[in-house]
């Protein structure tokens, strides 16, 4: 998915430019940036400069005072060739310290994989058929995995899950031991930031919010998910753990290992278990959505709405189903937001203006307007209406665009082989062949200035 950052790289040529404009600023939070470079043009959407800057020591690295979180990404041996290097180029930069956590123990590209089942009960190993995949793992290593067992950038799933994968089966397994090895790994940390390779985390946002929580006390954030009547944060969005709550559930699974090990055979989703152990523990799941999204900016419904909450005016937390590409597009997009964020004057803070926040709003507003300005082939924006009868030989998209004009609320068409679907809500959608999208500029920025600003506003939904 091509993001505004690497569209504007694409579309103008750099000049250099030396960053001692920002000489002589003395910030207690920021550190001097590194050298940047203004392009000659501006960007195509709103004016706004997209700035160069050197990705070994990116603008994310300025924002100090994070020692005391680590964020953990649970993989596994079947993904990480494909989907674990973009996050060494890019998010790795900027988190202050990281463990990954898979099923068979690696140095991968120089970084070091636990192995987070490594201490589970070898006879629970030997009896339960979901770890005959990872007794296999440890025996052949991750090259002798068969093509069909690796995940790729598949991010498809079922309603139960992929129970064709054996190493997604094996994945549920980990959760409870991940929250005792992490523990153990990093004893020190006050915060736990949990994520998976296809999660985004909106670093400078997530840094501000967590200034505004007490890690003494027992917490627990992130999507709430419900299946049957257990409620729960849900994996692959992220969540954010304290320590307190990180040892309550640590001690209730080491002291009844047997019983999470039989609740965990007996479900598909590692996720809702460890929220089980939580619950049992004392430790409730505060409801965190909407900061925290199951979605991808290319999919949201932007104008969604629960318990009064609605995401467009919600600062942006996390998102969920990347690509490796999206994780480097919206990456390079967040950087540009830190160093445009950044004081301009000794007085000022990072860490107090609210204004540069940044929202769901902003992410439609600055990443995902500015890639929907032309009609794509082999591009689906996922409009859902389909028009009876439009599957004649010979509609062409123009004929498409022209059944999206003659209703009135129509913001986006898309023409397939089925025919032409329209939609009332502006969606980037992704790149699926022989579809071809178009969107309705001016109805769809017409849209955009009847929601609500949420500029210079906070909104935090859970401080």
């Amino acid at each position: 998915m091509p993001g505004i950052f690497r569209t504007n790289a694409r579309a103008v040529t750099y000049l250099a430019f030396v960053a001692t404009l920002l000489a002589g600023f003395y910030l207690l939070e920021l550190s001097p940036l590194p050298s940047w470079r203004v392009p000659e043009s501006q960007s195509s959407h709103a004016g706004d400069t997209t700035i160069s800057f050197n990705p070994e020591i990116p603008p994310c690295q300025r924002l100090a005072g994070l020692g005391d979180v680590v964020v953990v990404m649970r993989t596994g041996a079947t993904e990480i060739k494909d989907k674990l290097p973009i996050h060494f180029n890019t998010t790795f930069r900027c988190y202050p310290d990281t463990l990954i956590f898979s099923d068979y123990a690696e140095v991968f590209q120089g970084h070091q994989v636990f192995d987070v089942l490594a201490s589970v009960d070898d006879n629970l190993k030997r009896s339960n058929a979901d770890f005959q995949h990872y007794l296999r793992l440890q025996r052949l290593g991750r090259e002798g995995l068969a093509a069909e067992e690796l995940h790729a950038e598949s991010y498809e799933s079922g309603p139960v899950g992929k129970n064709d994968n054996p190493g997604w089966r094996l994945d549920k397994w980990k959760f409870l031991p991940m929250i005792v090895e992490s523990l153990k790994l990093r004893p020190e940390k006050r915060w736990f930031v949990y994520v998976e390779p296809d999660t985004y985390i909106v670093w400078s946002n997530l840094v501000r919010w967590l200034t505004k929580l007490d890690p003494s006390k027992e917490a627990y954030y992130g999507s709430e998910v419900q299946i049957g009547s257990d409620v729960f944060a849900h994996g692959g969005t992220g969540f954010v753990m304290s320590a307190p709550a990180m040892r309550k559930a640590a001690d209730l699974y080491l002291s009844e290992p047997n019983e999470w090990h039989a609740r965990t055979s007996g479900h598909w989703a590692g996720d809702c278990i460890l929220g089980t152990a939580l619950k049992k523990a004392g430790v409730d799941l505060t409801w965190s959505w909407p900061m925290f999204q199951g979605g991808n900016p290319a999919e949201l419904k932007w104008m969604e709405n629960k318990n009064d909450q609605p995401l467009w005016c919600a600062p942006a937390i996390s998102y969920h189903h990347f690509t490796s590409h999206e994780v480097e597009s919206m990456w390079g997009f967040e950087q540009q937001h830190i160093i445009r964020s950044m004081p301009k004057a000794k007085l000022e803070s990072f860490w107090t203006r609210e204004d540069k926040i940044l929202h769901h709003q902003d992410m439609f507003r600055q990443y995902v307007l500015p890639n929907i300005t032309a009609d794509r082939e082999d591009w689906s924006n996922l409009s859902p209406d389909l028009v009876p009868y439009s599957n004649r030989k010979g509609l062409s998209l123009g004929g498409c665009r022209a059944l999206c004009e003659a209703k009135e609320e129509c913001l986006q068409y898309a023409l397939g082989p089925i025919g032409c679907s329209l939609g009332s809500l502006p969606m980037m959608g992704s790149r699926v062949e022989g579809i071809k999208s178009g969107w309705m500029l001016e109805r769809i920025e017409h849209w955009m200035r009847n929601m609500k600003d949420c500029r210079g506003k906070t909104d935090w939904t859970v401080t």
